[in-house]
């Protein structure tokens, strides 16, 4: 009779077993198996991931059955026995304590998604205002590495340049000239979204972005194939809103010797509206004096000399105003509407003293130089964006449309060491543009498990351009070459794919695929029309390796394009210096660059972080300034495809705290860059270096202070070379009114009244030396004010990054 009742036992027991699907196998190691907890930590105020968090995991009775630190992303991963129940905490500076409880477990993973901890805050007078915790200077991404512009009380006061000249691999010349490991050609995004006005003139519109209003910069030297395969160097991205809720704002007021800057930023929210405004102005004066020698050379022997001399005063205006409205459709829903004004100018006056002994005869005159420079620039947009139910599911499409106009001329007027008057020229060069264009990114989980992801979409832009130019002389005749018009059309269609695999064991790879095709039409008044058609497939290949929590690996392959600009192909001539003459090349080719690169991220307990990477990249076609110096003894600058140029550098970052109230930010980077062009039977070569550290460190009474610097040995082109650049600055900032607002008093460059550059040229017609002198000293006092109820919106199934998750449960 026992026998028989234990049959019938064991027969019920493999029964259920067999139509629940499970082996016996698995009930027999049921106790030695484990399951995974996994989920990533993110801040409610800006939805941001927090490195570094402590999250505890506990048994029912109170006993830690793991305990782990959370990685760059905020991510997490934790296994535990199956068919228990636990306790989770997390803990994080700054923030409230996150508590879980009594979690079953049972024989499936459990993914807890995004979880949100709440910032700690203080409530005053009915007001509530958000604690003022830092984030960390340095922060690692999937594929970009971030600087939090906004931790660094520094930033208070400057424009974007002085921002990007301290995040990770930029520097940031004497002149103004923005550079990505050395190279200047650049994909600079607002917000995430590109914008006409950076592609226009970057180095005048970073000067209309006040620093302060910068949030963080991301660095991207290898994007996606999401991203537009412009830009040789890489992609950097410039954040400038918070998202806030409620009604509150943000006012920045800063004056000093060299410049005065103002900044704005209102937001307000109703129900499923939010509004936001924003509006800044900035005025900066540069003051520049230089000394240029040159030799002329024909076959080797000198023809002439030319000795100039020159003050200049360039005094950069401008700002701008944006207006955007969101509406939240549902909660998986959202359709953001925005439009921007930019207007600016950067007028240059100066003399120019010259001597000159050619061909000719010897001459020696002076003049008076006036060079304007104005643009007036709209922007609209319409976002809309489209989360499922599935996890990992997206669709976004952007529709932008912009125009522009632009003036830049000269006036120049010379006269006689006597003061006899000789003659005066002007060239007006006037432009109008028009840009439009539609994309749309959808991203679709190809698993259950979402780990596989596929990323694609498509763009069409479309531009049209125009530019009348001319010269006037009132005493020389004019080569009518000079004069003319240009029309300008470009059409680009892209479409891309990429796809994002969870191999196991922490490996991930992520292949993908572009492709632009480019068409190009330009007519000339004094030249043959132009006319080209190019495709390029561009790919791109992220290989990453996890070992353990502190360390990651990421081996990567891209490609990236460089098509020419419409300032590089105008054929206007900027004479403002008869003897050193500038114009463009309307028959510039695109340049194709690629790059190999590993590297390695180091994330310790107390969220210091250590990146470095090794590089090596090749260009063809790479587009250069060449000079030429005729038999008249006159300089013609012109952009031209020299031939290829490669480049193998390493990068070091670092952020740490030496003391608990001190953090150091610190960089360097070596990199050997070679330049060689056939058809001009040249070539040149170097290995230069930069580095950069900022300190920022909290005092009592609410008061903290910051000292930075930055270096550089120079850099070369293929006809000379720079001397070293350096800059440093110091600041003390006073937080007072609970918090709410803070004086900044910051001193850049007290220790020198001018910064000396030397610029070395040669080529088989001419050799140059030129010093350049700026004029940088500078001391700046700026009020900062946050008003209104900044209290951070509250976690919602959508967001900004598209990265949201729901507490799900999945199968093993």
């Amino acid at each position: 009779m026992k026998n028989l009742k234990k049959f019938w036992k064991n027969s019920v027991l493999f029964l259920v077993l067999f139509l629940s699907g499970n082996a016996e196998a698995q009930v027999l190691t049921q106790k030695e198996s484990t399951v995974n907890i996994k989920g990533t930590v993110v801040g409610n105020t800006e939805n941001t991931s927090l490195p570094g968090s402590t999250v505890t995991v506990k048994g029912i009775e109170g006993n830690i059955i793991g305990k782990v630190i959370t990685a760059n992303d905020g991510s997490f991963s934790v296994q535990v026995k199956p068919f228990s129940t636990i306790n989770i905490s997390i803990v994080y500076l700054g923030f409230k304590d996150y508590h879980a409880y009594k979690l079953k477990i049972e024989n499936r993973d459990l993914d807890l998604g995004r979880i949100s901890i709440e910032e700690k805050s203080t409530s005053i007078e009915g007001v509530t205002i958000t604690a003022s915790r830092k984030k960390p200077l340095i922060e690692n991404g999937k594929d970009r590495i971030i600087y939090n512009a906004s931790s660094d009380i520094s930033n208070k006061s400057g424009n974007a340049a002085d921002v990007l000249r301290k995040a990770p691999m930029l520097t940031v010349g004497a002149g103004g000239d923005l550079k990505l490991r050395g190279n200047s050609n650049i994909k600079v995004l607002i917000n995430g979204v590109p914008s006409r006005i950076m592609a226009k003139n970057l180095k005048e519109a970073l000067k209309m972005i006040p620093a302060s209003s910068i949030v963080s910069v991301e660095v991207m030297t290898n994007p996606s194939a999401k991203y537009e395969a412009e830009g040789a160097a890489g992609v950097v991205n410039i954040i400038t809103r918070k998202k806030l809720k409620g009604t509150s704002g943000v006012l920045d007021l800063t004056g000093g010797n060299l410049e005065h800057t103002g900044n704005i930023a209102l937001n307000a929210s109703s129900g499923k509206f939010d509004f936001t405004t924003m509006g800044n102005y900035s005025e900066e004066r540069e003051k520049t004096a230089s000394l240029l020698e040159r030799i002329n050379l024909q076959n080797g022997k000198q023809t002439g000399n030319l000795w100039q001399q020159s003050d200049l005063l360039q005094t950069s205006k401008g700002g701008s105003a944006n207006l955007s409205a969101r509406y939240k459709i549902d909660s998986l829903q959202t359709l953001e509407a925005s439009f921007s004004y930019w207007k600016g100018s950067w007028p240059q006056s100066g003399r120019l003293l010259n001597r000159y002994n050619g061909n000719g005869g010897a001459q020696e005159y002076r003049q008076n130089i006036l060079q304007t420079g104005k643009f007036n620039y709209t922007e609209w947009m319409l976002n809309y964006q489209k989360k499922f139910k599935r996890e990992g599911q997206e669709l976004q499409i952007i529709g932008q449309a912009s125009t522009s106009s632009d003036l830049s001329d000269y006036t120049t007027e010379q006269y006689k060491t006597d003061g006899t008057f000789v003659f005066r020229e002007q060239g007006p060069n006037r432009g109008k543009e028009k840009e439009w264009s539609f994309q749309a990114d959808y991203t679709h989980p190809l698993s259950e498990s979402g780990k596989t992801l596929l990323e694609t979409g498509v763009k069409y832009l479309q531009n049209h351009s125009r530019s009348a130019y001319e010269v006037i002389n009132n005493y020389q005749p004019v080569d009518p070459s000079r004069s003319g018009n240009m029309a300008y059309r470009q059409s680009i269609f892209s479409a891309y794919a990429t796809l994002n695999f969870d191999l196991g064991d922490d490996w991930t790879l992520r292949p993908g695929i572009r492709f632009e095709g480019t068409d190009i039409n330009a007519t000339f008044q004094n030249a043959a029309p132009l006319s080209r058609k190019f495709s390029n497939w561009v790919p791109n290949v992220l290989l990453s390796k996890k070992m353990g929590e502190r360390n990651e690996f990421k081996l990567d392959y891209n490609e990236r394009i460089r098509r020419p600009w419409i300032m590089d192909m105008n054929p206007y001539s900027n004479a403002v210096d008869p003897l050193n003459v500038t114009q463009g090349n309307p028959y510039l080719k695109p340049e194709l660059t690629r790059k190999l690169e590993l590297s390695h991220t180091y994330t310790a307990s107390k969220g210091s972080l250590l990146t470095s990477s090794i590089y090596y990249s090749s260009n063809k076609n790479a587009v250069e300034q060449i000079t030429k110096v005729n038999d008249k003894g006159i300089a013609f600058t012109t952009p031209d495809n020299i031939g290829e140029s490669t480049r193998v550098g390493l990068n070091v970052n670092t952020v740490f705290n030496p003391f608990k109230k001190w953090t150091v930010n610190a960089g360097a980077e070596v990199f050997h860059l070679k330049f060689r062009s056939t058809s001009l039977g040249i070539s040149n070569n170097g290995t230069f270096f930069s580095t950069s550290v900022s300190n920022t460190v909290s005092l009592p009474n609410k008061f903290s202070f910051s000292a930075s610097a930055d270096y550089g040995n120079g850099f070369i082109t293929l006809q000379g070379k720079n001397s070293a650049n350096y800059s440093y600055r110091f600041a003390v900032k006073k937080e007072f009114l609970d918090n709410k607002a803070s004086l900044t008093l910051t001193v850049v460059n007290p220790f020198q009244n001018n910064f000396r550059e030397n610029v070395y040229a040669y080529a088989p017609t001419f050799q140059s030396t030129q010093i350049n002198r700026y004029l940088n000293r500078a001391a700046t006092l700026t009020f900062s004010w946050q008003f209104g109820g900044l209290k951070a919106a509250r976690e919602s199934s959508f967001s900004d990054n598209g990265e949201d998750k729901h507490f799900r449960k999945k199968k093993r």
